[in-house]
């Protein structure tokens, strides 16, 4: 019995103290896991619970939003992205007894054509005025046969 009243008191102790490690949450526009965004549009990446780190390093795979722009330091940057595609974020925190926590992330950037130039294939219409063509051909070849052959001419 007193061992389940010390066990109950250790359990309320740690859910009702905060917690003195608190772990480290990272997002883009809000979105924990995943985000999709049109080109051209800003992503607000952010990172919290970094108090007790010595050093923090965003990893965007490749340079984000032009040239030096794959790597940044800061907890929280904001970045227009223009070209389509998937990017892998990872976010690496280290602390002083050389332990690093790692977050990923990914920003899927979808391409939005603005001109959309209607495709016709004139494949079945050539097909139609070439078939057209070579009966009306055979048509009036045979008429001049018969008219040649009548000799009437008008």
């Amino acid at each position: 019995m007193v061992k389940s009243k010390f066990n109950l008191i250790i359990l309320l102790l740690i859910l009702l103290c905060p917690n003195a490690i608190s772990e480290i949450e990272i997002s883009a526009n809000d979105e924990k896991e995943i985000l999709f965004i049109d080109s051209g549009k800003t992503v607000f990446f952010n990172a919290t619970n970094i108090e007790n780190t010595t050093s923090i390093e965003w990893d965007f795979g490749i340079d984000i939003n032009g040239p030096n722009t794959r790597y940044s330091n800061l907890s929280s940057i904001n970045y227009t992205v223009h070209a389509a595609g998937r990017y892998n974020v990872t976010f690496t925190a280290n602390y002083n007894n050389e332990t690093a926590e790692i977050r990923e992330l990914i920003i899927i950037v979808n391409y939005i054509e603005t001109f959309e130039e209607e495709i016709i294939h004139n494949e079945a219409l050539f097909f139609a005025i070439a078939g057209s063509e070579l009966i009306m051909s055979f048509v009036l070849g045979y008429w001049t046969q018969q008219i040649r052959k009548e000799k009437v001419y008008l």
